[in-house]
């Protein structure tokens, strides 16, 4: 079984059980109404709420993967590594090099295994988001050569970055640092800080389109062939995709080039494999869309 193959039937199989243990929450709580906790809003307070029937569900949840082990095979691909790495808190205990050091640029800490929290990334989402500077580079997310990379937890709100790094040794990945940025520091500095004001701004993100931009989308007279086209700006909002605007992911594999005039944006599907690719382009201090792959 090839590497994609595997990695879409593990996260399919992760989505079904999370749906599985949701309505085992629901049951649990007989009517009840379940409040919901903004991510964000817990990682700044620290604060921790009593569990919730849906959290002791997510719990039995979590303690039925970690008793099965990982696939050798997992360990090829950064991309396989990190869904197992996410959803399985053994594991996520047995690949992280404690004591961790937490660098947050004028001082830093340490965690110790006693005192770790599960980390989940982006597994409990439906999606997530990559940033690619080329085309090339967004092939070494197929590359077994990779030997470092960086989740990069983006909270666009606050222009802040938290970075969570992994290596490769003897073949085995391995968490050895996290990482607190503030945003300017971050070598997408650029693109992320003209891409929270598109995402927040309608206006300027009609400033921000290309007198024509390229477009690839499914066809609606086939359901297994793609058109291609033109979008002008006049037609934007009719095909312009739903982006993320508070907190976002990026996973680096390699390294980043903070001159790169080019940034790929994916928002890609957890279960389904699906894809949307949006392309900037920059131009001076100018970013700009440039195409639309749906």
């Amino acid at each position: 079984m090839g590497f994609v193959q595997y990695r879409f039937d593990m996260r399919a199989c992760l989505l079904t059980l999370l749906v599985l243990a949701g309505l085992l929450a629901c049951g649990n709580h007989s009517g009840d109404k379940v409040s919901s906790v903004d991510e964000e809003e817990v990682w700044e307070t620290g604060l921790e709420d009593s569990l919730t029937a849906e959290e002791r569900a997510e719990e039995e949840f979590e303690e039925l993967v970690s008793e099965e082990p990982m696939p050798v095979a997992a360990d090829e691909l950064f991309d396989d590594f990190i869904f197992n790495f996410a959803s399985n808190k053994r594991l996520q205990l047995e690949r992280i090099s404690f004591p961790l050091p937490v660098n947050s640029g004028s001082k830093v800490d340490t965690i110790q295994k006693a005192d770790w929290e599960m980390e989940h990334f982006f597994i409990h989402q439906g999606e997530y988001t990559l940033i690619f500077d080329s085309e090339e580079q967004r092939e070494q997310v197929k590359s077994t050569s990779v030997s470092e990379a960086i989740v990069e937890k983006i909270f666009l709100n606050k222009a802040f970055v938290r970075q969570y790094l992994f290596s490769r040794s003897s073949g085995s990945w391995m968490m050895t640092e996290i990482r607190n940025q503030t945003l300017p520091r971050n070598p997408n500095a650029s693109f992320l800080k003209f891409y929270h004001h598109f995402v927040s701004d309608s206006v300027f993100q009609h400033e921000s389109l290309s007198e024509e931009i390229e477009f690839v989308g499914p066809d609606p007279d086939d359901d297994f062939s793609q058109m291609e086209g033109v979008i002008t700006p006049d037609f934007w909002d009719a095909f312009a995709p739903e982006l993320p605007s508070r907190m976002i992911y990026n996973v680096v594999y390699g390294r980043q080039d903070e001159n790169a005039n080019k940034k790929i944006f994916v928002i890609r599907g957890i279960s389904n494999g699906q894809e949307v690719e949006v392309t900037f382009v920059r131009k001076g201090e100018q970013w700009k869309l440039k195409k639309l792959v749906e």
